[in-house]
């Protein structure tokens, strides 16, 4: 099965990624923030997106930005990323 984030990983030299439990983040250039394994939103703004993972909720902070993705699975966001934090 194509795992997105893998194939990621396996291309670039430094990817700003990690892996959290059940769920994968990547954040390429503070630029774009490819999640796998999320729960649902819980917040959607230019300059607040969270979202929820198993056991916790993740803030993404930053400029904007736009949800370019959603999916059952995945959300890509992209804009200006200032910070990720798992709550």
């Amino acid at each position: 099965m194509f795992n997105f984030l893998n194939e990621i990983k396996e291309n670039l030299k430094n990817p700003k990624g990690f892996e959290l439990g059940n769920f994968n983040i990547i954040n390429i250039s503070g630029y774009l923030l490819y999640v796998e394994g999320h729960l649902g939103l819980v917040t959607l703004s230019k300059e607040l997106i969270s979202f929820k993972v198993k056991k916790a909720v993740v803030v993404v902070e930053g400029k904007d930005m736009i949800l370019s993705e959603l999916s059952d699975n995945t959300i890509k966001i992209c804009g200006q990323i200032k910070k990720v934090e798992q709550i």
